[in-house]
């Protein structure tokens, strides 16, 4: 991957926006996309872009690995980042069926739009890396968040 995508198209992907300027204690967008980004990243899950229903998958496959590392919680929110690359509090709307993070990511290989729990201590990636989508868990094992994200 070797660009970061622009401020992720929230309502496009079935996200309403809650909170902006979500930053004290929280590990800064720049730290979170070196965790996604670099050669030592392992995908949980791979989807080849050619694939039938591949960016259905994708969205899918992401939803099930960003619950499973409790990047959403129990109000379905978390945070991405925002236009001014700071993370923004988020919740998946009620009237869509799934999310479709898959929807705010840029056309081309590189994009990425990265997800991360309230606490910022766990992130779950939706990345296109060539000719494959890769969803991407990383916990932060320093990360000691004292306080708590405002809604």
């Amino acid at each position: 991957m070797r660009r970061s995508a622009p401020a992720p198209q929230l309502a496009k992907a079935g996200l309403e926006v809650l909170g902006q300027g979500v930053t004290e204690g929280l590990p800064s967008y720049a730290r979170a996309f070196q965790a996604v980004v670099n050669v030592e990243v392992a995908p949980r899950a791979i989807v080849t872009c050619s694939a039938p229903g591949a960016s259905a998958e994708a969205d899918r496959l992401w939803l099930d690995h960003a619950r499973t590392a409790a990047v959403i919680d129990d109000e379905d929110c978390f945070l991405v980042r925002g236009a001014d690359r700071g993370w923004v509090r988020v919740r998946r709307t009620a009237h869509t069926a799934h999310t479709a993070l898959s929807a705010a990511l840029v056309p081309g290989a590189g994009s990425v739009v990265i997800a991360m729990s309230p606490d910022g201590r766990r992130l779950c990636a939706l990345t296109e890396e060539d000719d494959d989508y890769w969803i991407v868990v990383h916990r932060f094992e320093d990360c000691a968040v004292t306080r708590g994200v405002p809604a």
